[in-house]
């Protein structure tokens, strides 16, 4: 969620007429979770269950300060969510505190009530943390896994190990793919197709099948590597043999240490951590990288190898090419398909 810049309101949604709710009997986490799931599934089906959830865990956290202040949390008014503006502003950063003012829209408007987020005291302490904060806050940035990286991070892994096989095979696909830790997750085994020039996978849009979101997809084509160890053909297909893949999510869970696989799916917080646990194998400090490293790392190399910024696009499903500008340097190697075009 983007933070408002210094001449927007926080965030201010519509009434709903008639109330959805009414408030909940109490305003613990739990409480607060199990009120947001009881809304009508027309309703919840416009924000993501993810999005529910953390306004569950927003909407608990500030009747948990309006408690200790003596406050009405919901309904609540405009000076006490100023105030609470006020006492996190130097405690949590600015998108944080935007997402628990979203919450607390969402909250009063579910219950009828007028939104307390667009009084005036709200959007002039809004404003006065966003000159105070905003300009010193510092963006999270992590480090793109280049082709070279990629090849230094699955260089010690061994093909006989079904663990190092999942880890190639999410490291390679994820990266040649320049796919979101959230779309490898998603994907299934029936997802990747063998085509004559390599593997075909359709990727799911971040919110298909959940219930959410436009449902997009797009498919990619992933070719023969001329390397072994970062060859995205030969990793999917190892890994799905000395796992006997046939159906269901493409990429598991595994016991700890790697003895058994299970049926569950990998979470983008799984894939992530793979990430940094090879990172950390080869010497990198595992806190410079993260999931979107393999994404990043990927158009940053295709950028750097000359491929064509539309090329980039169609594999990564970036919309513009100003997304692509950080990453623009290197010089024009011809090929035709992007992933074949990043040395893998």
């Amino acid at each position: 969620m983007t933070t408002p810049g210094e001449g927007q309101h926080p965030p201010d949604l519509v009434d709903l007429d008639p109330p959805l709710a009414d408030p909940p009997p109490a305003t613990d986490p739990v409480s607060v979770e199990a009120w947001l799931g009881a809304l009508p599934a027309a309703h919840r089906s416009g924000r993501a269950p993810a999005t529910w959830r953390a306004y569950a865990k927003d909407l608990a956290h500030f009747a948990g300060w309006c408690e200790t202040q003596g406050r009405d949390p919901l309904p609540t008014d405009g000076p006490t969510v100023a105030a609470y503006l006020e006492a996190h502003g130097e405690l949590l950063t600015l998108s944080t505190l935007r997402r628990r003012l979203a919450a607390i829209s969402v909250a009063h408007s579910l219950i009828g009530i007028t939104r307390p987020t667009a009084a005036d005291e709200v959007h002039a302490t809004w404003k006065r943390l966003r000159r105070r904060y905003g300009p010193t806050q510092q963006v999270r940035r992590v480090e793109a896994v280049l082709t070279r990286t990629l090849g230094d991070l699955v260089a010690p892994l061994q093909e006989d190990s079904v663990m190092d096989a999942r880890d190639r095979a999410l490291l390679v696909v994820g990266f040649a793919g320049a796919l979101r830790r959230s779309e490898l997750a998603a994907l299934d085994v029936e997802d990747v197709a063998r085509t004559p020039e390599g593997l075909r996978v359709t990727v799911r849009g971040r919110d298909d099948g959940q219930g959410k979101g436009d449902g997009g997809r797009r498919q990619v084509d992933l070719p023969w590597g001329e390397h072994r160890a970062t060859c995205p053909v030969r990793s999917w297909e190892t890994w799905a043999s000395l796992a006997g893949l046939t159906t269901g999510p493409a990429f598991r869970s595994m016991t700890k240490g790697g003895r058994s696989l299970k049926p569950r799916r990998m979470t983008g917080e799984a894939i992530a951590d793979v990430v940094k646990r090879r990172a950390a194998a080869i010497g990198m400090d595992p806190a410079t990288v993260a999931g979107h490293s393999l994404r990043s790392g990927f158009v940053a190399s295709a950028v750097r190898y000359g491929v064509p910024d539309r090329s980039i696009m169609r594999q990564s499903g970036h919309r513009s090419p100003a997304s692509l500008t950080a990453y623009a340097q290197g010089a024009v190697v011809p090929q035709e398909n992007p992933a074949s075009r990043v040395g893998l």
